[in-house]
């Protein structure tokens, strides 16, 4: 477990491009310097993504922007096009939050919208931060970390529980919209919501208004590019009732924790 890109670039690499992003610390993505911050070092946390098991996790939503990739995939499969496309980040609305990115097709030459889509990125986060910091330090004094582990977890439950009531909010508006909402995100992410919440009927159906755009980090000789693996989908109905139809825990057993947390006088006197 310890990094796998920093700054832009695999921990690996170093040649012109890369030692000037771990120098100054700038991020390829943004093409400006990592806004990314920490209390415990002075310079950004420029980790994008990380080793963890098999995983080439995500854990940077900036990760997601390299060469305008997804929204050019985005604009092919919602416009049909790329002609006449606006990009505008986080644009608010009122009792349901903030959106990301929004993607306007406007005819041409005014500023009338034909069409638009949402874009919503989901990274992964982490738990035991402060190991994944002590990485970074490690490699900013040019210390050798690719064969370290530094023992940090990924908190994909925490990032699937956040991100599912997103997809209901939003979700419903924009079906009620009758307009796509594209949610950006990696496989086993993914999975890992399907799974926990025994998603069904998540057939890719252009007709549905929530959409997931899948991606992979994969090597590409001494870098990482982003490149598409699979999209996915489903309506809110399906979602809402994979939410309200989760199994319920016995009641016997929580009683029997209970009975044995009293046993241990475990707890706190109220008086």
């Amino acid at each position: 477990m310890n990094p796998n890109e920093i700054f832009g670039y695999p921990t690996d690499n170093f040649n012109e491009k890369s030692n000037f992003a771990f120098k100054n610390y700038f991020c390829r993505f943004l093409n400006a310097i990592c806004d990314k911050q920490s209390r415990i070092i002075p310079y950004p946390m420029g980790i994008c993504s990380v080793n963890h098991g098999d995983k080439k996790a995500i854990i940077c939503p900036h990760r997601f922007l390299e060469s305008n990739i997804i929204f050019t995939d985005i604009c092919n499969e919602n416009f049909g096009t790329t002609d006449n496309i606006l990009l505008f980040k986080e644009i608010r609305i009122e009792n349901v939050g903030s959106f990301d990115f929004v993607l306007v097709k406007h005819k041409p030459m005014s500023n009338k919208i034909d069409d638009f889509c949402i874009i919503e990125f989901q990274s992964d986060a982490t738990t035991g931060t402060g190991k994944l910091v002590d990485a970074l330090k490690d490699f900013m004094n040019k210390s050798e970390i690719s064969d370290k582990k530094y023992l940090f977890g990924l908190n994909t439950y925490g990032t699937i529980k956040l991100s599912y009531m997103q997809m209901l909010v939003k979700g419903q508006v924009l079906e009620r919209w009758n307009k796509n909402i594209f949610w950006i995100l990696q496989k086993y992410v993914y999975e890992n919501m399907v799974n926990r919440f025994k998603l069904v009927n998540m057939d890719y159906i252009p007709e549905n208004k929530t959409k997931y755009f899948i991606y992979e980090p994969m090597r590409r000789e001494n870098i990482y590019q982003l490149e598409f693996v699979d999209k996915k989908s489903s309506s809110i109905s399906n979602l809402l009732k994979a939410f309200t139809d989760q199994p319920t825990p016995s009641l016997d057993n929580f009683i029997e924790v209970l009975q044995n947390k009293i046993k241990l006088n475990i707890g706190l006197n109220l008086t």
